[in-house]
């Protein structure tokens, strides 16, 4: 699935086959993230699923940031 934009945020669903997965998956996230100060929120689903929402809270905006971080994310 790809990124779109929903509600003026990025946002993509992946799904895993084990929570397992799904944690290792938000940890390589959050290390690249915690690297670029700009953080993703996740919203865990169905236990096996992540909806991943980008969006630069003090800019009130998408910005490159989210842009990087999704990108990033894609190629995991």
């Amino acid at each position: 699935m790809e990124w779109i934009t929903k509600d003026g945020k990025l946002v993509n669903t992946f799904e895993f086959k084990s929570q397992t997965e799904l944690a290792e998956f938000v940890l390589k996230i959050a290390k690249q993230a915690d690297e670029m100060n700009h953080h993703p929120d996740y919203t865990i689903f169905k236990a096996f699923m992540v909806e991943i929402t980008l969006f630069t809270y003090d800019k009130k905006a998408i910005t490159e940031l989210d842009y990087q971080l999704a990108d990033y994310i894609s190629k995991l």
